[in-house]
Parts: C-alpha cells; structure tokens; sequence
C-alpha cells in the first residue's frame, strides 16, 4: 500500500496544488513544483559540455585534431578510465548495497529494486513481517483460481483545500471495492489512478489533467466504487476537499486479489521475522524473476523490506576492465599506425611567413652571420 498526502491551493479549487510526496513500492519520489522553463538554461549547459565533449573525443581520435601520437593516446586512456570509472560507481551505487521498498499485506509482485541478473551472483530478501519468496525462470503467469481477499478501512480528515490518496498494486483479474462515507453532504471528490507515472503527472501539472485519471465523481455522503483490473500496475485513490469545509470521511476497502501460479517457481523460501533471510542464487537468464508474497500474516499495514545483491565478480572484471582495455589498446594501435606526429612547428622554423618583413630581415641576419662564421673558420 502506498500512502501520501498533500495541500490544494488556496486560488486553485480543486485543479490545483501546491506540493505532496509519495513512497512507491521501489522508489522514493519526492515533488516539487517549478515554473515552466526553470532549469532549462542548465540543461543547455549540460548538453552543450557533452556536445564539445564528444566533439574533441571524435576529433583526436580520427586524427583531425594535431596533437602528437604520445598524448593522443594518452589521453583516449584517460577518456576510458574515466568512463569505466564512472559507469561502474553508478552501477554499483544503483544495484549493490542494500535497497529498501515498501508493501502491503497480501501483495504479491515480482522484486525490481537492486536486482540485475548480470552483476549479482545472489539476492537476499528479508522484511519486517512474514513473507514467502518464488524464483521463476520465466516470466510469472496469473493463476485467476487462486484468489486471496483482503480488506481494511481508512478514516480521513481533509482540511479545506487538501487531498489524501492510497495506492494498491494488483494483477489481472484482482478486483477493488472501495465504499465512501462523509460526515457533510459537500463531501471529498474521488480520482483514481492508475500507474506511477500518471501520479506523478497529476501532482506535476497541480491537478491538471484530464488524461491521468481513469475514475472521477463527484459525490455525497455516500459513494461506492468497483474496479475490475485488467493490468498489472499501482492503482491510487485520490480524495480531494476543494471547498471552505473541512471534511471527515471513511473509506472501506476491499480487495478480491489474484495471484501468480508458484508451481512453476524453480526455488521457494518462507521468512518469519528472526529468523535467516531468504536468499536466492541468481543466474545470467534475463528472463528469471524473483517474486514475494506478503500473506495475510503481516503485521503491518505498511510493510518494511529490503534486498541486497550479491555482486558477480567475473562480470565486473571483463566489462570494466577487460572490455575497456581491449577497446583502448586496438584504438591506441591504429593511432599510433595511421596517425602522423605533429610536425607545424618545425615546418614554421624552417620555413618563415612570408608575410612578416622584420622576421624575415631577422632571419636573413642569421643566416648571413653563420655562413660567415662557418666560412672563417674553413680559412
């Protein structure tokens, strides 16, 4: 379950807010507003350094740019250091380590945060409650015959100009009923929302957007709602007081949840609190999911885990040394074959501007004196 809050704008009724936050399942978003444009010239920035960078990487290393062969290599080594060096503290930072997410009883979902079948060799998942964790090898299939129900109610104080939402993550065939009383008949506007992206959107454009909701009434006392899920996906129930009243309202929740067919999971482990976490070897198939069920034995209505990948040594070996060093070593043969030293300056030392008179005049003096010079001395 995912639960958030936030403020209407005092000008803006009910189309428009001011702020809000939200913790999703695997990530944590934070909102904020800003006016259109802003941080634009920042991205100009950015892109323009990226362009000339680029631009300068292409130009030495297809020779077009006159430097000698010694630091032309030198420094497409120090470019790819400096890219292995980066993408790999990014990639570890995203993936190694512990990452933490929320759930719900009776979720049911497949893990995404920290896991890479390529960089870890292992997963350990452990929570705050009981859990039962599946490998498949395959993407999971939804078994509609096993069927759990859950339901829980919520109790609300909207204060005028103010939203509250809760957010449900199901498969197919799950189906949500949602039943509304309010203690007033000038009562909090129901939304619902369907995805991550389109919350996001709706606190982004303060409420305006006609496309990012899928459900919207406005109600009295009393108001029930049905939804049959056709999509695997976070679904969020938005009640809006956009009036001067403040608003008291309960909403009882219901939820006839389908789940995935664990009998063709290649590996199980149950979690009870206390006890070893559940860890699951992870192989180099792409396709491989690692999925975890919090049955109706959770403690908490929000529920606290986190997962740790165990990193592949070998991998990070070839596709951050190995790779790269193949890489820069067949670049830094054809430099130094195919691209020829710098030679200008010497060319100008030999051979003056002929523009320039007083150079020239210099120049003549010179030669003059060491021709003489060099003739005494054969005397």
């Amino acid at each position: 379950m995912t639960q958030g809050a936030g403020g209407v704008s005092s000008g803006g009724g009910v189309g428009g807010f001011s702020g809000g936050g939200f913790n999703r399942h695997h990530h944590h978003i934070t909102h904020h507003t800003s006016e259109v444009g802003e941080g634009g010239g920042e991205c100009g920035k950015r892109c323009c350094f990226f362009v000339v960078l680029g631009i300068n990487i292409i130009s030495f290393t297809l020779c077009i740019r006159k430097m000698s062969r010694y630091l032309r290599i030198a420094l497409l080594w120090l470019y790819v250091a400096t890219a292995v060096l980066t993408a790999g503290l990014l990639i570890s930072l995203r993936i190694l380590g512990t990452n933490k997410f929320k759930a719900a009883p009776t979720d049911m979902r497949k893990v995404e945060t920290g896991v890479n079948n390529a960089f870890c060799e292992s997963y350990t998942l452990k929570s705050s409650d009981p859990f039962e964790a599946f490998i498949f090898d395959k993407e999971p299939v939804v078994d509609p015959r096993r069927i759990e129900e859950f339901s829980t109610s919520y109790v609300m104080s909207l204060q005028s100009n103010n939203y509250n939402y809760w957010g449900f993550y199901l498969l197919p065939g799950s189906t949500l009923q949602v039943n509304s009383t309010n203690d007033v008949a000038a009562s909090a506007t129901p939304i619902v929302i369907q995805g991550d992206s389109n919350l996001q959107t709706w606190l982004d454009s303060k409420g305006d957007c006609s496309d990012c909701y899928i459900y919207k009434q406005y109600m009295l006392r009393h108001h029930s709602y049905t939804m049959n899920c056709k999509e695997t996906d976070n679904y969020f129930f938005v009640y809006i007081n956009g009036g001067i009243f403040d608003v008291s309202s309960t909403a009882n929740v219901f939820i006839r949840r389908t789940l995935y067919d664990v009998t063709k999971a290649t590996s199980a482990c149950a979690f009870l609190p206390g006890q070893r976490s559940c860890r699951f070897d992870m192989s180099i198939n792409l396709e491989q999911s690692l999925v975890f069920h919090s049955g109706r034995r959770a403690l908490n209505q929000s529920i606290d885990m986190s997962g740790s990948c165990g990193a592949r040594a070998w991998m990070y070996v070839i596709v951050f040394a190995l790779i790269p060093i193949l890489v820069a070593g067949s670049v830094s043969f054809l430099i130094w074959m195919f691209c020829k030293d710098d030679k200008t300056e010497e060319k100008q030392a030999l051979v003056p501007d002929p523009g320039s008179k007083e150079q020239n005049s210099k120049l003549l003096t010179k030669n003059v004196l060491v021709a003489y010079d060099t003739c005494t001395t054969v005397q």
